[in-house]
């Protein structure tokens, strides 16, 4: 569990961003919450957010996966999706679809402590997407000239928008979306992303590392769930999903490092649409704060080139070890 120490530093920071529904930021109000109520009025304040109907949203999720033929198993068919899936498949279905867009997940956890019952971890996600298409219309006209690009309307009109999801594990769901709350953001936003800027129309999760050569990969995904497919992928090859004997994965929750905050997040994820000359959809993990020794993160760069029976896998990753002490 975090130090004293560090909640006392980081509990005014946190407090201030949270109480104004900004940045993900440790809170110390996460830690001495006694209801889901309670983190929720930290994690996603009234105002600041738009309250959803949490328990419409499942079903509604549940619906979409059952379309897509998810429905081979006595489980509810979202039985097995972990909160990072549930918050991107909420967003892929609530918002309306654009060509060129990066989406970033984050992914934090905090502490309730009931009064009757055991203490329990919840987790926090946060799922932004930003919409690169006006960006790369105006950029293409300059290259090209107006007469040569197709309207702006055809590049996706969406506003920038943040979603933020809190879920628990209840029996028969791994991980039941409890609250819900969005919210659009402010086009002068400075949000970033893996620690650049959301707004470039260029590719960050290709500048974001030197990474090693992609290689082609043997990925099973469906058409209509190409996103949450290279999601699911990209867990698995964590280990934040395992795999049992029958073939079916089911969401692990990953260990709270003892360095990190209540409600700071150390799993961040980039998906990038239509950065390029096709359709690609590049997914990179970032896996940070790790319990380990050696390897303070991980690293994980899944691409989907091409569409339909054409459509190949390449991957790659990487690990970034703990900085060597001065001594």
């Amino acid at each position: 569990m975090p130090s004293l120490r560090l909640l006392a530093f980081c509990a005014a920071i946190g407090a201030w961003g949270a109480a104004y529904g900004g940045d993900m930021v440790a809170d110390q109000r996460l830690v001495d919450a006694a209801s889901l109520k309670d983190v929720a009025a930290v994690f996603a304040p009234e105002g600041a957010w738009q309250h959803q109907n949490a328990a419409a949203l499942g079903e509604q999720l549940r619906e979409v996966l059952a379309s897509n033929g998810d429905t081979d198993s006595v489980f509810l068919v979202d039985a097995d999706l972990g909160p990072l899936s549930k918050a991107l498949l909420v967003v892929l279905n609530e918002e309306p679809m654009i060509p060129h867009a990066r989406y970033r997940l984050r992914y934090a956890q905090a502490n309730v402590t009931p009064e009757a019952s055991p203490p329990l971890i919840v987790e926090l996600v946060e799922v932004s997407r930003f919409n690169l298409g006006p960006a790369r219309h105006a950029e293409l006209v300059e290259i090209l000239g107006e007469e040569q690009v197709a309207s702006v309307d055809a590049f996706g009109q969406a506003s920038d928008v943040s979603w933020r999801l809190i879920t628990r594990p209840i029996m028969g769901q791994v991980a039941d979306i409890t609250y819900a709350a969005r919210r659009e953001l402010p086009e002068d936003s400075a949000e970033k992303c893996l620690g650049l800027s959301c707004q470039t129309i260029e590719s960050l999760n290709d500048a974001v590392r030197d990474w090693p050569e992609l290689e082609p990969a043997e990925f099973p995904f469906k058409p209509q769930q190409m996103e949450l497919s290279l999601l699911q992928a990209g867990l698995e090859q964590l280990g934040l999903r395992q795999r049992d004997e029958q073939g079916r994965t089911s969401w692990r929750v990953p260990e709270w490092p003892e360095s990190v905050t209540p409600g700071e997040p150390f799993i961040e994820v980039s998906l990038e649409r239509g950065m390029g000359q096709d359709d690609a959809l590049d997914l990179v993990i970032h896996h940070d704060q790790l319990m380990d020794d050696h390897t303070r993160a991980l690293w994980e760069r899944l691409v989907i080139l091409g569409t339909g029976d054409a459509a190949r896998v390449v991957t790659t990753r990487d690990q970034e070890p703990w900085p060597r002490p001065d001594w």
